[in-house]
């Protein structure tokens, strides 16, 4: 009986709204990481809520584990690319999946942003753009 709930429980947290932001340092990188699906108002405010913490603007934002984003978002992502560049900072994608990678193209997000699939040509631009 545990294990059918157990089973039940994951099945609906998986398919449910909810998104879920960390934000840890590694070296002179900020990682922001969205997990989830991005797309209602109260996923902005909880992502706000926690870029509010950043005292380091080199930023990355972790999309390995990101299911879907919509407008809301993506307008998250420009504002927080805004406001690292105005703390003298940058901000990179990371490791979007192909779903996002798509809608990145019709939105012209690769334009926008740089977008990386290793940590180590993230490692590489930051070094560059602080020479």
């Amino acid at each position: 009986m545990c294990s059918i709930i157990l089973s039940i429980s994951m099945a609906l947290k998986k398919n449910s709204s909810h998104m879920e932001v960390s934000l840890s340092t590694h070296g002179n990188l900020c990682l922001f990481k969205l997990e989830g699906r991005f797309f209602t108002e109260s996923d902005r405010e909880l992502a706000i809520e926690k870029l509010d913490e950043i005292t380091n603007w080199n930023l990355v934002i972790d999309l390995s584990n990101l299911e879907y984003i919509n407008s809301t978002g993506i307008a998250f992502l420009v504002k927080t690319l805004t406001r690292a560049r105005l703390n003298l900072g940058e901000t990179v994608l990371y490791r979007p999946n192909e779903q996002l990678n798509k809608i990145f193209e019709l939105t012209r997000m690769q334009h926008i942003f740089a977008i990386y699939q290793d940590l180590e040509s993230i490692k590489k631009f930051f070094e560059q753009t602080q020479s």
